[in-house]
């Protein structure tokens, strides 16, 4: 089991995909390098999907079920991550 701390340790931000969705994947596709991408599977939140900061806060949320708007997740990623490469 990994826990998220030990996949921050490298000082990117890390987003989360709790149920595989490939549209979550695609949109961060221009942070490569800068973002840590990673699909998990729990059953402990009601979360599709989290962007966490280094410092482990979370800096954006898909809830459960709701359609990703893409514009939504594009920003948080330019606000903690810079520009797209």
């Amino acid at each position: 089991m990994t826990r998220s701390a030990d996949l921050l340790r490298e000082g990117r931000e890390l987003l989360l995909d709790l149920v595989d969705r490939a549209e979550v994947r695609d949109a961060a596709a221009a942070w490569t390098g800068r973002v840590n991408t990673v699909t998990a599977r729990t059953d402990r939140v009601d979360v599709d999907a989290l962007l966490i900061r280094p410092d482990g806060c979370v800096a954006w949320a898909l809830p459960t079920g709701q359609d990703l708007a893409t514009t939504t997740l594009v920003r948080a990623l330019g606000t903690w991550s810079g520009q797209p490469a």
